[in-house]
């Protein structure tokens, strides 16, 4: 059987699979740091996310009144 993928390979159906050893003092952070995929965290302003969130809340209009189609007339109507 030829693979492309070298992480790929044949292992027997009904037969245990090999189990990867884990590094004892290894770490995601370890790891992303590793592989130079950790992205450093923007600055980001909380004072301006909150200004924001005003300006969202100017923009939601509250109805409170309401036309509840699903209330019933329990009444008695002979």
């Amino acid at each position: 059987m030829y693979n492309t993928n070298p992480s790929v390979r044949y292992e027997p159906r009904y037969e245990p699979a090999a189990v990867i050893p884990i590094k004892q003092n290894s770490s995601i952070l370890d790891w992303l740091e590793a592989t130079n995929r950790l992205i450093p965290r923007e600055n980001e302003d909380s004072h301006a996310a909150l200004e924001e969130d005003v300006e969202i809340s100017d923009l939601i209009e509250v109805d409170d009144n309401y036309d509840d189609d699903d209330e019933l007339d329990l009444s008695d109507e002979d």
